[in-house]
């Protein structure tokens, strides 16, 4: 097995390091900037003015792209990249969660390539943006996704009702500012499932069959300090300590670092981005109502990954069999406040015969290549 491994992304971590904002912008001669966001919530919390003062001081024209959603949709990507090129933008700066970010990623490829008349097309053929994508600068407000420092973007349809990802090198931002104190006016709801996002991350990276010994020992110390420090950032939210641990393992989790040189499984992303397409619930939320039972299930189905499962139970959790695993990490996930069975989700009423068929499709569609009848297992026997 080769592996590529490149480290795109500059980063300026700690209090106040939004300041460098400026000196970026001033060594990058850029214009005209556009700033992406999603509810508004920075314009309550501070960001939103400190950065249009860093703005005004570096001498940069700049407009906004705010109302970016949870589960990004792919018409709001495409109407603002119609922006960003009709305003000649040459700076995309990013201000929020992996939500953000990863439309960000997609505004910043269309408004150069103009090819494609919509967002969801370049979802499903990547291959023909030619052009390099605007530059991206992202400031994080929520620790989750690692999309400061990754070429990932996962965008919903609209019309199709799909939530599918799209990668593109170019467009892996170039600076992130991560000040933990900006992440700790995030809900409660959300802090857990940025969290979850993370630790799902580092598990199906472990989870294929060929794992680097380094790249392992990687994993397992990260999500040790998910499990010291997650519970923490979660019941004291100004606790600093631990929002700058949560907040540098979410990045550290997702940049090619933890799979270098292994072989990776994704099948739970796969199965919870049919469920957010579906009822549009929290990412991170979605994937705790899946890891368990989908652990359990594969232990049962493959003896191969049986025996990684007591491999990081015990290396991580001191823990000798599968059933006392599963056991922890539904306790595990009850404490950050997430949901183990569906109809913890206010969004979710019921769920049906038709809509299990319509997310084993979805998972396919997305990538799963396990036994569809595995796959609908898995989703049946969350509980209720």
């Amino acid at each position: 097995m080769n592996s590529k491994f490149q480290l795109r992304t500059k980063f300026y971590f700690g209090k106040e390091s939004i300041l460098n904002i400026r000196e970026e912008v001033i060594k990058g001669k850029y214009k005209s900037v556009m700033i992406t966001y999603g509810g508004g919530s920075i314009k309550k919390n501070g960001i939103y003015n400190s950065l249009i003062e860093i703005l005004k001081l570096s001498n940069v024209r700049f407009i906004e792209f705010g109302g970016i959603k949870p589960n990004p949709r792919d018409i709001d990507a495409f109407k603002a990249s119609l922006m960003a090129r009709a305003e000649e933008i040459d700076l995309i700066i990013a201000v929020g969660g992996g939500s953000t970010i990863d439309a960000s990623k997609v505004i910043a490829t269309l408004a150069t390539n103009p090819q494609y008349q919509d967002a969801w097309s370049y979802v499903e053929d990547s291959s023909k943006a030619t052009k390099p994508p605007i530059p991206i600068f992202s400031i994080i407000t929520l620790a989750g996704t690692a999309s400061e420092n990754n070429s990932g973007s996962v965008i919903t349809s609209v019309n199709n009702r799909l939530k599918m990802a799209v990668f593109n090198d170019l467009a892996t931002p170039i600076v992130t500012i991560e000040d933990p104190e900006f992440t700790m006016s995030v809900s409660r709801w959300q802090t857990a499932s940025g969290i979850f996002d993370c630790f799902s991350h580092l598990l199906e990276q472990y989870y294929g069959e060929s794992t680097f010994g380094w790249t392992k020992e990687i994993i397992f110390a990260n999500l040790r300090v998910l499990l010291k420090y997650g519970p923490k950032a979660v019941s004291d939210p100004t606790n600093y300590d631990a929002r700058a641990n949560v907040l540098w393992t979410t990045s550290m989790s997702l940049n090619g670092m933890t799979s270098f040189q292994s072989e990776t499984d994704w099948s739970v992303h796969f199965m919870e981005h049919a469920i957010s397409a579906k009822w549009d619930v929290s990412h991170g939320a979605g994937l705790a109502l899946i890891t368990p039972t989908y652990i359990k299930l594969r232990c049962e189905y493959q003896e191969w990954f049986k025996k990684k499962t007591l491999v990081l139970a015990k290396e991580v959790f001191n823990i000798n069999n599968v059933e006392e695993f599963i056991s922890f990490l539904n306790n595990w996930i009850l404490k950050i406040g997430l949901p183990t069975k569906w109809t913890d989700f206010e969004e979710i009423k019921a769920v049906s015969e038709y809509d299990y068929q319509e997310m084993v499709i979805h998972t396919i569609k997305g990538g799963g290549f396990l036994p569809r009848d595995f796959y609908m297992s898995v989703y049946k026997n969350i509980p209720k």
